[in-house]
């Protein structure tokens, strides 16, 4: 293993458990390619159909970007080497974590919260409620209460942190400033992994015992998989 790598003691990983380290090399290696399809395929989709029509891929890409927010902090070391990818990342910074926000009120978990806060920041939206179902309508929903989880990211002292004012996608510069900022942190994002999954490819070594590998994985034994609350 190069300076690359971490050291084992970092991990809690012993000297003579180096599969350990380099399994651990491979998961983000893996982990890096699948944020950065999320990303791309968001991009993509929002640039051909607009924002509207890819409300699902725009929630995709606040996933996306959320779980880049997790992997950046984890891939840290590896700046030592290579100073390009840390400058890289912090031109985006700012907005992916402000697109992570979205994710954690808007997307994963749509909090009461916020959703008292929409009613009160669209009243059309209560004054709709008792309609028939109308996926046409809650598609707008979904961008009322999106506003409204944008307009929420503040600082202690109420100023926007991102945006100078607040956002009414009503409001033509409004949307445009958004989208504009999704699609260009969207490059951005993709830009970074495609420089971390070249790293970290140098560090990834292909078995040559295949048929070892298929053994392993007749012995797989599964259980529920536990982790922290994101």
């Amino acid at each position: 293993m190069t300076d690359l790598l971490p050291s084992q003691g970092d991990y809690g990983i012993r000297p003579q458990h180096s599969d350990a380290l380099e399994s651990l090399v491979e998961a983000k290696l893996l982990k890096c390619l699948v944020i950065r399809n999320d990303l791309a395929e968001a991009a993509l989709e929002i640039r051909n159909k607009g924002l509207y029509l890819a409300i699902a891929h725009l929630k995709t890409a606040f996933i996306g970007f959320h779980n880049l927010s997790d992997f950046e902090t984890s891939i840290r070391l590896i700046y030592k080497d290579h100073r390009e990818l840390s400058t890289g990342y912090a031109t985006v910074a700012p907005a992916v974590e402000f697109f992570s926000y979205l994710r954690n009120k808007f997307t994963g978990h749509l909090t009461d919260e916020l959703l008292h806060k929409a009613i009160e920041w669209k009243p059309e939206l209560l004054l709709t409620l008792d309609r028939e179902h109308d996926a046409a309508v809650v598609l707008i929903y979904n961008f009322w209460i999106l506003e409204t989880a944008i307009n929420s990211y503040v600082a202690p002292d109420e100023k926007h942190k991102l945006f100078d004012t607040e956002t009414d996608f009503n409001h033509p510069p409004d949307k445009d400033r958004f989208v504009e900022t999704l699609l260009t942190t969207l490059d951005g994002a993709v830009a970074f992994l495609q420089s971390v999954e070249a790293a970290l490819k140098t560090l990834v070594t292909v078995p040559e015992d295949n048929l070892e590998l298929w053994k392993k994985a007749g012995l797989t034994d599964f259980a529920y998989i536990k982790g922290k609350k994101r």
